[in-house]
């Protein structure tokens, strides 16, 4: 069978490997993780509160953001004990729709920042850890070199320096300086893997570098990118709460979790008296970004099968 298999084609290998995967019936990345998340009781709960409130927020929120619902003064900070639901705000618009506009437009920010960091940040990586030299060093130096300023403290220049910024500049701001970590992360990884004897032999045997990295070491960081692209989201959902709490995120007016917060921190008095009007979003903060993080542990179990599950 060794002989054999040392004969055959490269279409032939893949093909023989593939039909011993069906035989011996190993799962591939996806099975294994579904089946650890699917073992760990407190995963399967983080899936579920991730999953209703996406759904919720996206189409639940698309009714409120389709049908506006107009301020009406005469029932300005209602509590919920004389309105129902989650009470008003100082408008006279029921906190609940604000709750969905919000989630809906910081899960937006949250999805393609993580998304848009992730493709910079892993393609610039995989490049410099694969061809190495010259282009590396730069890379690298220059890296480390915007690292050293606090993240927060280049988003707030940025932010403050655009005169009419909204959700679609937040996004491009936050993936502008939100791929440096992943990049340099990541270029240590692929030395990793480029270190290895397959992809010496590949080189050898001269298949195109392009060829190599996408069919050979991408494969086998994958569960490296899933994990870093979950955990990406629950930091990119804080970091726009933060930005927004503060005052140097999205513009006024803007639903968003971390305007609900922002509205609070700015009067005492809904501060103090009125915690009808900011506790559930930070409850919902609290419990969104648990939730990621609560999934992503799961994730690094299963792609670790020193962690895993019996």
């Amino acid at each position: 069978m060794m002989e054999n298999v040392n004969n055959m084609t490269a279409a032939e290998l893949k093909a023989f490997e593939k039909e011993q995967r069906k035989v011996n019936k190993i799962p591939g990345l996806f099975q294994i993780i579904v089946r650890e998340v699917w073992k760990d009781k407190f995963a399967m709960l983080c899936v579920f509160v991730i999953v209703a409130i996406v759904v919720t927020a996206f189409i639940w929120g698309a009714h409120f953001y389709n049908i506006p619902v107009r301020m009406n003064p005469r029932y300005a900070n209602r509590p919920p004990s004389d309105f129902g639901g989650l009470g008003t705000g100082s408008g006279g618009r029921p906190i609940l729709n604000d709750l969905v506009l919000g989630t809906r437009t910081s899960l937006t920010i949250a999805f393609s920042v993580s998304i848009g960091s992730a493709l910079i940040g892993y393609t610039v990586g995989l490049i410099s850890g694969f061809f190495g030299g010259f282009f590396d060093w730069v890379i690298m130096r220059s890296i480390e070199i915007i690292t050293m300023i606090p993240t927060i403290m280049l988003l707030i220049v940025v932010m403050a320096a655009i005169p009419e910024s909204g959700t679609f500049h937040m996004i491009m701001v936050m993936i502008a300086f939100g791929w440096f970590g992943t990049a340099g992360t990541f270029r240590a990884r692929v030395l990793q893997e480029s270190s290895k004897d397959y992809i010496s032999a590949s080189k050898t045997l001269g298949t195109p570098n392009w060829k190599i990295m996408v069919k050979k070491i991408i494969p086998n960081v994958s569960s490296f990118l899933m994990v870093g692209l979950v955990l990406g989201i629950a930091g990119s959902i804080g970091l726009e709460t933060g930005l927004t709490a503060i005052g140097h995120g999205l513009p006024f007016g803007t639903p968003s979790l971390g305007a609900m917060i922002a509205g609070a921190a700015a009067d005492p008095t809904v501060l103090r008296m009125r915690p009808w009007q900011w506790v559930p979003a930070v409850v919902l903060v609290v419990v969104l970004t648990l939730a990621i993080n609560g999934l992503g542990r799961a994730i690094t179990r299963a792609v670790n099968p020193r962690k895993r599950r019996s």
